[in-house]
């Protein structure tokens, strides 16, 4: 005898989305609560949570009738959520290399002549208010992100947007600066 999710399952497998609603309702505290106990983050939940079922859903002819579905979704889950493990991870090594470069630039010496940090040095100079202190806290003074967001009542995934504009804008200021000096 079908279970009411076996039967949600067969109809969400039959093309019915509505049963897939049902489907996830069945599922989703159980799912959140495996996940929880895996992310870094809470934020990350929902997210990986969403991902999971948009996964499953896309993957539900791939399924095997009267196997384990929670636990079939959530391998699904712990692999959306290794692939995210592994994206932060590289962001992380990224940001912290831009860093670095940027502040190896800015702590030139003044007496050695170095047109790129000074033309970063001006364009640094010529950000927005806010920008400049986003950029000063976190790469000059090492101030977390969490930290920074906090004050200027802001999340630290919003400040990553905003860093990864602000570099954006300073490498194409620097770029025009190169442009139009002479070699």
């Amino acid at each position: 005898m079908d279970t009411p999710l076996d039967e949600a399952l067969r109809k969400a497998r039959d093309g019915d989305p509505d049963a897939y609603g049902i489907v996830v309702q069945a599922t989703q505290a159980r799912l959140r609560g495996f996940i929880a106990g895996y992310v870094p983050r809470a934020e990350w939940v929902d997210e990986i949570a969403q991902q999971a079922f948009v996964s499953a859903y896309r993957s539900l002819r791939d399924f095997k009738p009267g196997t384990d579905f929670p636990a079939w979704l959530r391998q699904i889950a712990y692999n959306h959520l290794r692939a995210e493990l592994e994206k932060a991870s590289r962001r992380r090594r990224l940001e912290a290399d831009c860093a670095a470069e940027l502040a190896r630039r800015l702590e030139r010496d003044v007496d050695q002549p170095n047109d790129d940090v000074d033309a970063l040095r001006d364009c640094v100079a010529r950000l927005a208010p806010t920008s400049r202190e986003i950029v000063d806290r976190y790469y000059a003074q090492g101030s977390p992100l969490a930290e920074i967001g906090k004050s200027l009542g802001r999340s630290a995934d919003s400040l990553k947007v905003s860093l990864f504009k602000i570099r954006a804008v300073l490498r194409d200021c620097v770029e025009r600066k190169r442009a139009v000096e002479p070699s």
